[in-house]
C-alpha cells in the first residue's frame, strides 16, 4: 500500500466530527457535545499528528466561526438587564435614595474606560486573542454609546411618573 494523501485524513477527521455530532443530536443531545467527543477521539488516536497538520490552516477560519457563533448566542439586553436589576438591588444596599435607584443602576450598568486598559493589558499578556478582544471592545463601546440614550429614555419616563404622580 502506498502513501495515504493527507486530503484523505482531513476528510475522514472533518466527516468523524460531523457524524458523531449528528449522531449525538439525533439521540436529542448537543452537536457541540458530540464535535467535542469527536475531537476528543481523533486526539487520542495514532494519526492525531497528521490530521493537527492538515487542519492547521483551517485553525483561524474555524475559531473565527467559534467566536462569531459565541457572539451571536449572547443576548446582550438580556445581560445587561441582569446587571441592571442588580445594581438597581445593590442601590438600596448602599443606601442611595428611592428615586435615584433606577438612575444609579442605568448609569453604572455600562462598560467602562477601564475595560480597555484591561483588554490591552489581557492582549499583551496573551490571555485572549484578538477576535475576542474586538468582541468585548464592540461590547463596551455599545454599552457606553446606548448609555445616554437610556438616561434620556430614564428622564422622559421620570417626568412623565412624576407630572402623573404628583404626590411622589
Amino acid at each position: 500500500m502506498g502513501h495515504t494523501p493527507p486530503e484523505v485524513f482531513t476528510a475522514f477527521a472533518l466527516l468523524w466530527v460531523i457524524g458523531i455530532a449528528l449522531l449525538m443530536q439525533s439521540v436529542h443531545l448537543s452537536m457541540s457535545l458530540g464535535a467535542f467527543v469527536a475531537g476528543m477521539l481523533l486526539a487520542d488516536s495514532e494519526y492525531r499528528h497528521e490530521i493537527e497538520i492538515d487542519m492547521a490552516p483551517f485553525k483561524g477560519l474555524l475559531l473565527s466561526l467559534f467566536f462569531i457563533a459565541v457572539g451571536m448566542s449572547i443576548d446582550f439586553g438580556v445581560l445587561v438587564g441582569i446587571k441592571t436589576v442588580a445594581l438597581w438591588l445593590l442601590a438600596g444596599r448602599f443606601e442611595v435614595p428611592a428615586g435615584q435607584r433606577t438612575y444609579f443602576a442605568v448609569l453604572l450598568s455600562q462598560g467602562g474606560e477601564f475595560a480597555f486598559v484591561v483588554l490591552a493589558a489581557s492582549l499583551s499578556a496573551n490571555v485572549i486573542d484578538q477576535r475576542l478582544s474586538s468582541l468585548v471592545t464592540l461590547v463596551v463601546t455599545l454599552s457606553m454609546v446606548t448609555t445616554p440614550l437610556l438616561l434620556l429614555i430614564h428622564k422622559r419616563l421620570r417626568t412623565r411618573y412624576v407630572r402623573e404622580n404628583p404626590d411622589t
